[in-house]
């Protein structure tokens, strides 16, 4: 894991971000994990959101949401969100990384002509987490979660040495 990434990871955390009404009601566990058939109503549900469609027109087609051991993580070009085990123990961080994912899917690494946003390795690749991903999760974090629940998103990404602007 690059400095960048794991500072991405970090400022999430430190942000200390809310739940949310609809991951409250959606997101419930009932012995052992939290299902993936709510993982996957969640995020429909985003996505099918007045704001969502608005913004991220080309994303509005229900995403793939898979489940597994570990972390999770997305393919934009697959469309396909994995919402690991690990982040499936309560709807705080199931909702955390369920958000998080989705600005993966609306923010692919590759831009016009497949040039990637910034280098696949090294010390200077944040692994999918560059700028324009933290300014996409910020917007959702805001209209999923409200707007203070995006300036302290928007803090911490800027004290852990992400910009955001």
């Amino acid at each position: 894991m690059t400095r960048f990434q794991e500072a991405a990871y970090d400022a999430q955390l430190a942000a200390g971000l809310p739940v949310s009404e609809l991951a409250a009601s959606l997101l419930t566990r009932h012995e052992g994990p939290i299902g993936m058939g709510m993982c996957a109503e969640y995020l429909h549900a985003i996505q099918q959101s007045d704001w969502f469609t608005a913004a991220f027109t080309a994303h509005a087609e229900p995403v793939a949401v898979v489940g597994g051991p570990g972390v999770s993580q997305a393919d934009a070009a697959q469309r396909l969100v994995r919402i690991g085990a690990d982040d499936r123990w309560d709807a705080q961080t199931c909702e955390h990384a369920c958000l998080h994912e989705l600005a993966h899917i609306v923010t692919p690494d590759r831009v016009v002509g497949n040039e990637l946003r910034e280098p696949a390795q090294g010390p200077s690749s944040s692994r999918g987490h560059h700028h324009a991903w933290r300014a996409n999760f910020i917007f959702i974090v805001q209209m999923t979660l409200g707007r203070q629940a995006s300036h302290r998103l928007r803090h911490e990404f800027a004290r852990w040495g992400l910009p955001t602007r």
